[in-house]
């Protein structure tokens, strides 16, 4: 084997190790959040309320789409809402992303979407199209949210989507707290990809 090659090989091997321990950080995270949410005590008000003086207005809990609305509200989302196929979907801006949150009244699990944040189009040289797929693959690996791409002939484009699907409940404390961070994982996420796509351009580029 080569100068070049064990230079090549060697930096291959770094970046893997890097990445691996950047997921597994994403990963101590959020578990290390969800894990002291789901086990910290609430703190009751004197009139009763068992939410905290943290969230400005009195959470809606008698349904999980109104748990969904009035969570959203109190981190400063702005929500809307569809109803499709007994489903109701909810559509708001967090830190200048859109979301999706797919809910129904009859299930307390959720799933979050952010659909379309990266594309390219089908018409993309095959060697890119390959590597994208191959990076969302190695992402599914160690990612707390799941990557699908989907082909668009329309708009003749590929995107990449991120979902995940989580427990929402009255119970969990801190419940505006445990959205948050659920969606920060979403950038996380995006950033991981996003870098290991930059690798793959400077390392064409050389």
């Amino acid at each position: 084997m080569g100068t070049g090659m064990t230079i090549i090989v060697t930096l291959i091997i770094l970046f893997v190790i890097q990445y691996i321990n950047e997921k597994r950080e994403v990963e101590k995270d959020y578990d290390r959040f969800v894990h002291e949410a789901m086990n910290k005590p609430r703190e009751e008000k004197p009139d009763g309320n068992e939410f905290n003086d943290n969230n400005s207005i009195c959470l809606d809990d008698r349904t999980t789409t109104g748990l969904v609305l009035a969570t959203l509200r109190s981190i400063g989302c702005d929500p809307e809402i569809e109803e499709h196929d007994n489903n109701n979907w909810v559509g708001f801006e967090y830190q200048g992303e859109h979301f999706n949150i797919q809910c129904s009244d009859d299930c307390r699990l959720i799933t979050i979407y952010d659909n379309w944040w990266y594309q390219i189009s089908i018409y993309s040289d095959i060697e890119e199209i390959a590597e994208l797929h191959k990076i969302i693959n190695l992402v599914n690996q160690y990612a707390s949210c799941t990557l699908v791409y989907t082909a668009n002939k329309e708009i003749e484009q590929i995107g990449v989507h991120s979902k995940k699907e989580i427990l929402f409940r009255k119970e969990i404390p801190n419940i505006d707290k445990y959205l948050i961070a659920t969606l920060m994982n979403f950038f996380k996420v995006q950033r991981l990809v996003l870098a290991e796509l930059e690798k793959c351009s400077v390392t064409e580029n050389n």
